[in-house]
Protein backbone atom coordinates (compact mmCIF):
# COMPACT_ATOMS: atom_id res chain seq x y z
CA UNK A 1 0.00 0.00 0.00
CA UNK A 2 0.86 4.30 -0.09
CA UNK A 3 3.16 3.68 3.24
CA UNK A 4 5.71 0.64 2.11
CA UNK A 5 9.16 2.48 2.24
CA UNK A 6 10.69 0.12 0.30
CA UNK A 7 10.74 -3.42 -0.64
CA UNK A 8 10.35 -6.95 1.34
CA UNK A 9 12.97 -8.62 2.09
CA UNK A 10 13.49 -12.18 0.45
CA UNK A 11 12.86 -14.38 3.24
CA UNK A 12 16.10 -16.64 4.46
CA UNK A 13 14.19 -20.27 4.31
CA UNK A 14 14.30 -22.20 7.24
CA UNK A 15 16.37 -24.91 7.58
CA UNK A 16 15.22 -28.40 7.17
CA UNK A 17 16.21 -30.95 9.48
CA UNK A 18 17.46 -32.93 6.62
CA UNK A 19 19.73 -29.71 5.75
CA UNK A 20 20.61 -29.02 9.52
CA UNK A 21 22.09 -32.72 9.69
CA UNK A 22 24.84 -32.17 7.12
CA UNK A 23 26.23 -28.99 9.23
CA UNK A 24 29.65 -29.32 10.39
CA UNK A 25 29.09 -31.82 13.39
CA UNK A 26 30.94 -29.47 15.86
CA UNK A 27 28.97 -26.55 15.52
CA UNK A 28 25.74 -28.19 14.98
CA UNK A 29 26.55 -30.38 18.68
CA UNK A 30 27.47 -26.83 20.34
CA UNK A 31 24.49 -25.15 18.76
CA UNK A 32 21.86 -27.19 20.30
CA UNK A 33 23.86 -27.81 23.90
CA UNK A 34 23.44 -23.93 24.19
CA UNK A 35 19.31 -24.35 23.39
CA UNK A 36 19.15 -26.51 25.47
CA UNK A 37 21.07 -25.30 28.58
CA UNK A 38 19.09 -21.60 27.80
CA UNK A 39 16.29 -22.34 30.12
CA UNK A 40 16.23 -18.41 30.86
CA UNK A 41 15.02 -17.69 27.34
CA UNK A 42 10.98 -18.09 26.94
CA UNK A 43 9.67 -20.62 24.68
CA UNK A 44 9.01 -17.93 21.39
CA UNK A 45 12.76 -16.64 22.04
CA UNK A 46 14.32 -20.51 21.74
CA UNK A 47 12.28 -21.34 18.83
CA UNK A 48 13.61 -17.81 17.28
CA UNK A 49 17.13 -18.19 17.96
CA UNK A 50 17.14 -22.28 17.12
CA UNK A 51 16.01 -20.78 13.35
CA UNK A 52 18.48 -17.85 13.32
CA UNK A 53 21.11 -20.07 14.46
CA UNK A 54 20.77 -22.77 12.18
CA UNK A 55 20.48 -20.36 9.34
CA UNK A 56 23.78 -18.64 10.24
CA UNK A 57 25.91 -21.74 10.75
CA UNK A 58 24.23 -23.71 7.70
CA UNK A 59 25.80 -20.34 5.70
CA UNK A 60 29.15 -21.33 7.47
CA UNK A 61 29.17 -24.49 5.76
CA UNK A 62 28.66 -22.87 2.91
CA UNK A 63 30.40 -19.78 2.67
CA UNK A 64 33.29 -20.24 4.87
CA UNK A 65 34.09 -24.00 4.09
CA UNK A 66 32.27 -25.57 7.54
CA UNK A 67 34.42 -23.28 9.82
CA UNK A 68 34.34 -24.30 13.13
CA UNK A 69 32.71 -22.28 15.40
CA UNK A 70 36.18 -21.16 17.43
CA UNK A 71 38.13 -20.14 13.80
CA UNK A 72 35.23 -17.51 12.75
CA UNK A 73 36.58 -14.40 13.00
CA UNK A 74 34.57 -10.47 12.86
CA UNK A 75 35.21 -10.49 9.61
CA UNK A 76 33.54 -13.94 8.59
CA UNK A 77 30.70 -12.64 10.58
CA UNK A 78 30.60 -9.00 8.89
CA UNK A 79 30.09 -11.11 5.25
CA UNK A 80 27.36 -12.94 7.18
CA UNK A 81 25.61 -9.91 8.08
CA UNK A 82 26.21 -8.29 4.49
CA UNK A 83 24.61 -11.03 3.02
CA UNK A 84 21.54 -10.77 5.26
CA UNK A 85 21.41 -7.30 4.46
CA UNK A 86 22.13 -7.66 0.34
CA UNK A 87 18.93 -9.95 1.18
CA UNK A 88 16.83 -6.59 1.73
CA UNK A 89 16.10 -7.70 5.48
CA UNK A 90 15.12 -5.37 7.80
CA UNK A 91 17.61 -4.17 10.47
CA UNK A 92 15.06 -5.18 13.55
CA UNK A 93 15.44 -8.66 11.25
CA UNK A 94 19.49 -8.90 11.47
CA UNK A 95 19.39 -7.41 14.81
CA UNK A 96 17.44 -10.74 15.89
CA UNK A 97 20.11 -13.02 14.08
CA UNK A 98 22.81 -10.86 15.57
CA UNK A 99 21.45 -11.60 19.16
CA UNK A 100 21.06 -15.00 18.78
CA UNK A 101 24.79 -15.63 17.85
CA UNK A 102 26.50 -13.20 20.34
CA UNK A 103 24.18 -14.97 22.65
CA UNK A 104 25.83 -18.20 21.65
CA UNK A 105 29.05 -16.96 21.84
CA UNK A 106 28.48 -15.78 25.34
CA UNK A 107 27.56 -19.06 26.30
CA UNK A 108 30.48 -21.09 24.58
CA UNK A 109 32.90 -18.40 26.30
CA UNK A 110 31.51 -18.95 29.83
CA UNK A 111 31.08 -22.70 29.61
CA UNK A 112 34.36 -23.53 27.53
CA UNK A 113 37.49 -21.21 28.62
CA UNK A 114 39.40 -23.83 30.11
CA UNK A 115 39.15 -26.05 26.38
CA UNK A 116 42.36 -25.54 24.59
CA UNK A 117 40.36 -25.34 21.61
CA UNK A 118 38.60 -22.19 22.78
CA UNK A 119 41.53 -20.18 24.55
CA UNK A 120 41.72 -17.86 22.30
CA UNK A 121 37.94 -17.42 21.37
CA UNK A 122 36.34 -14.04 21.28
CA UNK A 123 32.62 -13.12 20.74
CA UNK A 124 33.09 -12.06 17.52
CA UNK A 125 30.02 -10.32 17.38
CA UNK A 126 30.99 -7.44 19.42
CA UNK A 127 32.64 -4.99 17.68
CA UNK A 128 31.11 -5.68 14.20
CA UNK A 129 28.87 -2.13 13.52
CA UNK A 130 25.25 -3.00 13.72
CA UNK A 131 23.09 -2.32 10.66
CA UNK A 132 21.74 1.40 10.46
CA UNK A 133 17.72 1.30 11.24
CA UNK A 134 15.71 0.86 8.18
CA UNK A 135 11.88 0.30 7.61
CA UNK A 136 9.45 -1.40 5.41
CA UNK A 137 6.46 0.78 6.61
CA UNK A 138 6.16 3.96 8.03
CA UNK A 139 4.79 3.42 11.94
CA UNK A 140 1.52 5.73 11.13
CA UNK A 141 -0.82 5.13 14.40
CA UNK A 142 -4.87 4.40 13.65
CA UNK A 143 -7.04 8.24 14.71
CA UNK A 144 -9.59 7.20 16.88
CA UNK A 145 -11.91 8.45 14.14
CA UNK A 146 -10.24 5.21 12.16
CA UNK A 147 -10.81 2.47 15.09
CA UNK A 148 -13.62 3.86 15.38
CA UNK A 149 -14.93 3.40 11.83
CA UNK A 150 -13.00 -0.27 11.41
CA UNK A 151 -15.32 -1.42 14.80
CA UNK A 152 -18.35 -0.58 12.92
CA UNK A 153 -17.90 -1.94 9.45
CA UNK A 154 -17.01 -4.90 11.27
CA UNK A 155 -20.15 -4.87 12.86
CA UNK A 156 -21.96 -4.32 9.74
CA UNK A 157 -20.55 -7.16 7.84
CA UNK A 158 -21.10 -9.35 10.97
CA UNK A 159 -17.06 -10.30 11.23
CA UNK A 160 -18.25 -10.98 15.16
CA UNK A 161 -14.61 -12.06 16.32
CA UNK A 162 -12.90 -9.88 14.33
CA UNK A 163 -14.22 -7.08 15.92
CA UNK A 164 -13.82 -8.57 19.12
CA UNK A 165 -10.51 -8.60 18.52
CA UNK A 166 -9.48 -6.03 17.46
CA UNK A 167 -11.43 -3.95 20.32
CA UNK A 168 -9.45 -5.81 22.71
CA UNK A 169 -6.35 -5.90 21.03
CA UNK A 170 -6.77 -2.03 21.44
CA UNK A 171 -8.17 -1.63 24.58
CA UNK A 172 -5.71 -3.92 26.46
CA UNK A 173 -2.55 -2.55 24.33
CA UNK A 174 -1.70 -6.12 24.03
CA UNK A 175 0.63 -8.34 22.13
CA UNK A 176 -0.57 -11.34 19.69
CA UNK A 177 0.98 -13.60 22.14
CA UNK A 178 -1.03 -12.57 24.81
CA UNK A 179 -4.46 -12.00 23.59
CA UNK A 180 -4.57 -15.55 21.99
CA UNK A 181 -4.81 -16.71 25.79
CA UNK A 182 -7.67 -14.90 26.74
CA UNK A 183 -10.53 -17.22 27.65
CA UNK A 184 -14.04 -17.41 28.45
CA UNK A 185 -14.42 -17.17 31.74
CA UNK A 186 -13.37 -13.31 31.49
CA UNK A 187 -17.12 -12.53 30.68
CA UNK A 188 -18.53 -13.53 34.32
CA UNK A 189 -15.85 -10.94 35.58
CA UNK A 190 -16.78 -8.21 37.47
CA UNK A 191 -15.74 -4.52 36.74
CA UNK A 192 -13.17 -2.99 38.48
CA UNK A 193 -15.14 -0.79 41.80
CA UNK A 194 -13.84 2.74 42.52
CA UNK A 195 -12.79 2.94 46.35
CA UNK A 196 -16.71 4.26 46.99
CA UNK A 197 -17.94 1.02 44.58
CA UNK A 198 -19.04 1.99 41.64
CA UNK A 199 -18.26 0.80 38.28
CA UNK A 200 -15.27 2.06 36.31
CA UNK A 201 -16.35 0.68 33.14
CA UNK A 202 -12.97 -1.47 32.92
CA UNK A 203 -12.65 -5.51 33.76
CA UNK A 204 -9.35 -7.14 34.38
CA UNK A 205 -8.58 -10.37 32.58
CA UNK A 206 -7.57 -13.20 34.37
CA UNK A 207 -3.39 -13.09 34.53
CA UNK A 208 -1.91 -13.86 30.82
CA UNK A 209 1.99 -14.34 30.66
CA UNK A 210 3.42 -11.67 28.68
CA UNK A 211 7.01 -10.90 27.57
CA UNK A 212 9.74 -11.31 29.66
CA UNK A 213 12.54 -14.30 30.28
CA UNK A 214 12.09 -17.70 31.05
CA UNK A 215 9.78 -20.05 30.31
CA UNK A 216 7.10 -18.40 31.68
CA UNK A 217 7.53 -14.83 31.05
CA UNK A 218 6.40 -12.43 33.16
CA UNK A 219 2.57 -12.68 34.42
CA UNK A 220 0.12 -9.86 35.11
CA UNK A 221 -3.64 -9.06 34.33
CA UNK A 222 -5.02 -6.84 31.32
CA UNK A 223 -7.43 -4.17 30.72
CA UNK A 224 -10.67 -4.19 28.89
CA UNK A 225 -13.69 -1.65 28.18
CA UNK A 226 -17.11 -2.53 28.43
CA UNK A 227 -17.36 -1.95 25.14
CA UNK A 228 -14.86 -4.64 24.20
CA UNK A 229 -16.43 -6.99 26.62
CA UNK A 230 -19.49 -6.47 24.76
CA UNK A 231 -18.31 -7.20 21.60
CA UNK A 232 -16.50 -10.18 23.23
CA UNK A 233 -20.11 -11.72 24.38
CA UNK A 234 -21.47 -10.57 21.23
CA UNK A 235 -19.26 -12.95 19.27
CA UNK A 236 -19.31 -15.68 21.73
CA UNK A 237 -23.52 -15.78 21.61
CA UNK A 238 -22.97 -15.90 17.55
CA UNK A 239 -20.53 -18.65 18.40
CA UNK A 240 -22.71 -20.76 20.66
CA UNK A 241 -21.68 -23.83 23.02
CA UNK A 242 -18.66 -25.47 22.38
CA UNK A 243 -16.32 -26.97 25.01
CA UNK A 244 -12.82 -24.91 24.14
CA UNK A 245 -12.06 -22.78 26.87
CA UNK A 246 -10.78 -20.00 24.67
CA UNK A 247 -12.99 -16.88 22.95
CA UNK A 248 -10.77 -16.33 20.03
CA UNK A 249 -10.60 -19.73 17.81
CA UNK A 250 -10.66 -21.13 14.67
CA UNK A 251 -12.38 -24.30 13.68
CA UNK A 252 -10.53 -27.66 12.15
CA UNK A 253 -12.69 -30.63 11.82
CA UNK A 254 -15.78 -28.92 13.26
CA UNK A 255 -13.94 -28.54 16.41
CA UNK A 256 -13.09 -25.16 17.88
CA UNK A 257 -9.33 -24.57 19.25
CA UNK A 258 -7.27 -21.70 20.16
CA UNK A 259 -6.77 -19.54 17.24
CA UNK A 260 -2.93 -19.54 16.70
CA UNK A 261 -1.14 -15.75 16.52
CA UNK A 262 -0.85 -16.21 12.25
CA UNK A 263 -4.40 -15.47 11.82
CA UNK A 264 -4.52 -12.52 13.36
CA UNK A 265 -1.92 -11.07 11.32
CA UNK A 266 -4.10 -12.46 8.22
CA UNK A 267 -6.90 -10.24 9.66
CA UNK A 268 -4.84 -7.65 9.82
CA UNK A 269 -3.30 -7.80 6.25
CA UNK A 270 -6.69 -9.13 4.38
CA UNK A 271 -9.42 -6.87 6.06
CA UNK A 272 -8.51 -4.40 8.57
CA UNK A 273 -5.98 -3.01 6.12
CA UNK A 274 -8.77 -2.54 3.47
CA UNK A 275 -10.87 -1.39 5.59
CA UNK A 276 -8.14 1.61 6.87
CA UNK A 277 -6.35 2.09 3.38
CA UNK A 278 -3.12 1.42 3.93
CA UNK A 279 -1.13 -1.35 5.89
CA UNK A 280 -2.05 -2.19 9.44
CA UNK A 281 -0.52 -4.47 11.83
CA UNK A 282 -1.42 -5.61 15.43
CA UNK A 283 1.31 -3.60 16.61
CA UNK A 284 0.89 -0.40 15.18
CA UNK A 285 -3.07 -1.04 17.32
CA UNK A 286 -0.81 -1.18 20.36
CA UNK A 287 1.38 1.90 19.36
CA UNK A 288 -1.98 3.68 18.32
CA UNK A 289 -3.49 2.93 21.70
CA UNK A 290 -0.12 4.14 23.74
CA UNK A 291 0.05 7.39 21.57
CA UNK A 292 -3.73 7.60 22.36
CA UNK A 293 -3.06 7.86 26.19
CA UNK A 294 -0.34 9.34 26.27
CA UNK A 295 -1.97 12.60 23.84
CA UNK A 296 -4.45 12.74 26.23
CA UNK A 297 -2.52 13.10 29.41
CA UNK A 298 -0.80 15.98 27.77
CA UNK A 299 2.49 13.97 26.96
CA UNK A 300 2.71 12.00 30.36
CA UNK A 301 3.96 8.18 30.17
CA UNK A 302 2.82 6.92 33.21
CA UNK A 303 -0.85 5.28 31.83
CA UNK A 304 0.86 4.29 28.66
CA UNK A 305 3.77 2.62 30.34
CA UNK A 306 1.18 0.56 33.21
CA UNK A 307 -1.26 -0.31 30.50
CA UNK A 308 1.94 -1.78 28.01
CA UNK A 309 3.45 -3.69 30.97
CA UNK A 310 6.78 -1.79 30.61
CA UNK A 311 9.06 -1.52 33.40
CA UNK A 312 10.85 1.45 31.45
CA UNK A 313 9.49 4.35 30.68
CA UNK A 314 11.83 4.95 27.98
CA UNK A 315 10.78 1.92 25.86
CA UNK A 316 7.09 3.26 26.41
CA UNK A 317 8.43 6.79 24.86
CA UNK A 318 10.83 5.21 22.25
CA UNK A 319 8.39 2.91 20.81
CA UNK A 320 5.31 3.23 21.51
CA UNK A 321 4.54 7.23 21.21
CA UNK A 322 3.70 8.04 17.94
CA UNK A 323 2.64 11.55 19.01
CA UNK A 324 5.44 14.25 17.26
CA UNK A 325 -0.44 11.08 37.41
CA UNK A 326 -3.67 9.94 38.20
CA UNK A 327 -3.43 6.09 38.14
CA UNK A 328 -6.84 5.83 38.12
CA UNK A 329 -8.18 2.99 35.42
CA UNK A 330 -11.28 3.79 34.48
CA UNK A 331 -9.81 7.72 33.21
CA UNK A 332 -8.09 5.16 30.72
CA UNK A 333 -10.97 4.62 28.31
Amino acid sequence: MSDTLRDRAQKVPDITDEQWQQVNSFNREKMEEFLYESIHLSQQSLTQYKSALRIFYTWVDEALNGKKIYQIKKKDFMRYQNFLARRGMSSNGIKLKRSAVSSMNKYLINFYEDEEEFATFRNFVEGVPTPSPNKVYNKVPLTKEEIQNVKDTLLENEHYQILAAFSTLYDSGCRRSEFIQFRKEIVNYESVKDKDGNSLGVYKTHDVRTKGAGEQGNVRYLLISDEAMSHIKLWLKHRGEDDCEYIFVSKRNDKYEGIHATAINYWFKEIISDIVGRRVNPHIIRASRSSHLIAENNGKLNKAQRLLGHKDSATTNSFYNLNEDDDDLGSMF
